[in-house]
């Protein structure tokens, strides 16, 4: 986890290092596409066990939407963060996730701050399932928060560093469970 997040912090500093200052106007506009990954802090309470607090890896995280104007863009959100579900039958990875619209809004040229509400998600991961019992979904109710600051543009492409709360509220058979994911991550955007 360590090394993860001196991983990021290195790539971020050459990126911004490399990219010059006397950039023209970024003109967003039209459709985005994004995609993230990095490292997340989940913390999980379940109805009928402890609360589960783990570091993990924050992916898939994809956001597709429309530019509205410059500023703000309408999209939808999807957040992910792998943490290992232990029961009876054995521990398997399950992920932490949402389809969330959201709204993303740049305050300043390369400063953002997103936000949105949604459909939150309890589901299998997709390469550690072992049985159909496994393939289980369960949904409620999802908010995300986040910033980022934009440390590299070329054309029509930016890479980001992203900070974000994701929380979640899922019904389960056993009872209500609720999370929380705190991300650092690294992104990609196209306008």
């Amino acid at each position: 986890m360590k090394f993860l997040l001196l991983l990021l912090l290195t790539i971020s500093i050459s990126l911004a290092h490399a990219q010059q200052r006397t950039d023209k106007p970024f003109e967003r506009k039209g459709f985005i596409f994004g995609t993230s990954m990095g490292a997340s802090a989940v913390q999980l309470t379940f109805a009928t066990k402890p609360t589960q607090t783990e570091a993990s890896a924050s992916f898939p995280n994809f956001k597709i939407g429309k530019m509205i104007s410059n500023r703000t863009a309408l999209m939808v959100y999807l957040p992910g963060s792998i943490y290992t579900y232990k029961n009876e039958e054995r521990e398997r990875d399950r992920g932490f996730e949402g389809i969330i619209p959201s709204v993303q809004y740049w305050f300043k040229d390369r400063w953002w701050v997103m936000g949105g509400l949604g459909l939150g998600m309890d589901a299998p991961a997709f390469y550690d399932i072992k049985n159909e019992d496994e393939r289980k979904f369960y949904f409620g109710y999802a908010s995300i928060a986040g910033a980022g600051y934009e440390i590299w543009r070329k054309g029509k492409c930016a890479v980001d560093i992203q900070s974000r709360v994701h929380y979640g509220a899922i019904t389960r058979p056993e009872g209500n469970s609720t999370g929380v994911a705190f991300s650092l991550l690294i992104g990609v955007n196209w306008y």
